[in-house]
Formats: C-alpha cells, structure tokens, sequence
C-alpha cells in the first residue's frame, strides 16, 4: 500500500483580486479538486510567497492542501485540472509542492505537457524545478 501523501497548492492571483475574491476563487479550486480520488482536500491559511508585494501590499495567495493514500496516483488528473481551472478562472498561477519538489503551473496545460509536470513533481530528489506551460512549449521536446 502506498504511504499518504500531501500536497500543497498555492494560487498566485492577480494585483486586482479582493481577499474575498481569493477565498471564492479557492474555495471553487477546492470543490474541483474534491473529485479526485484522494482522502481529504481542504483550505489552508495562506500568505505569499516573501518578498511578494505590489503596491506595497504584500500580494494575495489562497492555500490548498491535497492528502490520501494513492496521491501519486492522481497528479495527472490534477495538473489538468488545475490547467482547466486556470483557464476558466482567469487566475495567474498556481504552484504545486510535493515531497520537496515544485511545478508552477501558469495556464492551461496541453496534453503533451501534462506527464512532465507530473514527473517534475514524482522527482522529490531535486529541491526545486519550476515548469511552465510557456517554457515546456518553447523547448518542444516536453521537459
């Protein structure tokens, strides 16, 4: 049986986004992700990454926690979801941490793109790879 997993998923928003816009666009991003076959999906206490601040304001970012036995099992239907989402919603990005390991997905997500993003995030041995969209299209071998 696989360990319980956990992942977190920190939506950047745009300048222009309420606090309670942010918490309505999240709590949306968290009945989504209730669909996938995971144990629990929940709202955590959110602040921007440091250093983040428009205006003299530090920027506004929603927080959801991602947790079950089978975690691994459903990255793929997550990054696509999170990509559809981002599309619909309008929201700037969202980035995805796992077991030390972070993808920042920033649009929607094409089919060729999706299993790179889930690798990125299944390779926990490198502290840190940023994906976007963008730059997997750009290079046009997927990585």
């Amino acid at each position: 049986m696989d360990p319980v997993g956990e992942l977190v998923a920190r939506v950047e928003f745009e300048d222009d986004v309420t606090a309670g816009e942010a918490d309505r666009h999240t709590r949306d991003l968290v009945r989504q992700l209730e669909r996938l076959d995971v144990d629990d999906v929940r709202m955590g206490e959110a602040e921007a990454d440091p250093g983040t601040r428009t205006g003299g304001l530090t920027a506004i970012a929603g927080l959801v926690l991602v947790s079950g036995l089978a975690i691994r099992h459903v990255l793929t239907p997550l990054v696509r979801l999170i990509g559809v989402w981002l599309e619909s919603s309008g929201r700037k990005s969202v980035t995805i941490e796992k077991d030390g390991a972070r993808i920042t997905v920033a649009g929607p997500v094409k089919a060729e793109d999706v299993q790179a993003y889930v690798r990125a995030l299944d390779e926990s041995a490198e502290p840190e790879r940023a994906c976007r969209s963008q730059e997997l299209s750009d290079s046009g071998d997927g990585r």
